[in-house]
C-alpha cells in the first residue's frame, strides 16, 4: 500500500471518529442536561482526571454526576487544563489546596460547557482569601472580586458556603465568573460562542426593562437591579440553581440564556 493511501484511510478514519464523536456528546449532553440544542465540544485526546478529583466530583457535582461518560471526560479534561491555565494564588497565609483548585475550576467549566471557548482568557490569576477581605478597587470588604486586569478573587468560605445550598440563587463562584465572561467580552471579545448571543440578550434586557421587572416581581434578589452587569450574574445564578423557575417566571429571557451559554438546565 503507498504511503498516499495510507495517509488517505488515516484521514478518513479520523473523520468517521471526529464525525461520530460531536454527534454521540451532542445527544449526550441533551440527555444529561434536558434540552440541549448544540454538540458540545469535544476534545480527541482528553486528559484524565486523578482519582482524588474524580472521587470528589462524583460525591459533591450533581452536574458531572448527570453526565455520560464521554461527556464527563471532556468535562474532567477542561477542568484541568483550566488549572493549568491559571496561576492560583492564596493569601491571609492560607495554603493552596487541590480542592480550591478543583472546585474553582469546575464552577468555570460548569458555565462554559456548552462553548467552545471555555478559559476565560482574559483572567490570568486567582487569589484567594480565608474570608471576606478588603478591595483596593471598591474600597469596601467583600467576598468576591473579577477586574479588568484579568484578576479574579474568592473568599473561600463564601465560595464554600455558596456551594453547600445549591437551590438559593446565591453562589460567589457562578457571580465572579459571570463577571469574567461579561468583562471578558466587552475588553477582549474572545469568545464568539458568547458574544453574539450575549449582544441579543443585552438588547432585550435594555429594551423590555427586564431590571425594573425583576426588582418589582422579586423574582430575582434585588442586587440584580443595580445594573446590567449585576444582572446577568444574577441571572446567571438563577440559571443554574432555580432553572425551572427562572424558565417558568421569565421564559423569554431564559430562553436567551439557553442560546447563549449552549445548555438548558430546566426540566419544565
Amino acid at each position: 500500500m503507498s504511503f498516499e493511501i495510507m495517509l488517505i484511510l488515516v484521514a478518513i478514519g479520523l473523520w468517521l471518529y471526529v464525525t461520530t464523536t460531536a454527534i454521540d456528546l451532542g445527544k449526550g449532553l441533551r440527555a444529561a442536561l434536558a434540552n440541549q440544542t448544540l454538540p458540545v465540544y469535544f476534545e480527541l485526546f482528553p486528559r484524565r482526571l486523578p482519582n482524588q478529583y474524580e472521587q470528589y466530583l462524583i460525591k459533591n457535582d450533581k452536574f458531572y454526576g448527570n453526565l455520560s461518560p464521554k461527556l464527563q471526560r471532556s468535562y474532567g479534561s477542561r477542568i484541568m487544563n483550566f488549572i493549568d491555565d491559571k496561576t492560583f494564588k492564596t493569601r491571609d497565609a492560607l495554603k493552596i489546596t487541590g480542592e480550591m483548585k478543583l472546585v474553582i475550576a469546575s464552577i468555570a467549566v460548569k458555565i462554559t460547557f456548552g462553548l467552545r471557548e471555555y478559559l476565560f482568557g482574559h483572567f490570568h490569576t486567582i487569589i484567594i482569601y480565608s474570608g471576606e477581605f478588603h478591595s483596593n478597587v471598591s474600597g469596601l470588604d467583600v467576598k468576591g472580586e473579577t477586574n479588568g486586569a484579568g484578576v479574579i478573587v474568592f473568599s473561600w468560605e463564601d465560595l464554600q458556603y455558596g456551594n453547600s445550598i445549591p437551590d438559593d440563587s446565591i453562589n460567589l463562584g457562578y457571580h465572579e465568573f459571570a463577571h469574567a465572561l461579561f468583562l471578558g467580552h466587552l475588553m477582549n471579545p474572545y469568545n464568539n460562542d458568547f458574544k453574539d448571543h450575549y449582544r441579543e440578550w443585552l438588547m432585550f434586557v435594555k429594551y423590555n426593562d427586564k431590571l425594573d421587572e425583576v426588582r418589582e416581581k422579586h423574582i430575582f434578589r434585588d442586587y440584580a437591579a443595580v445594573n446590567e452587569m449585576e444582572f446577568f450574574a444574577v441571572a446567571l445564578e438563577n440559571f443554574f440553581e432555580k432553572p425551572n423557575h427562572f424558565k417558568q417566571q421569565l421564559p423569554q429571557l431564559y430562553k436567551l440564556m439557553v442560546q447563549m451559554l449552549n445548555q438548558d438546565l430546566a426540566t419544565v
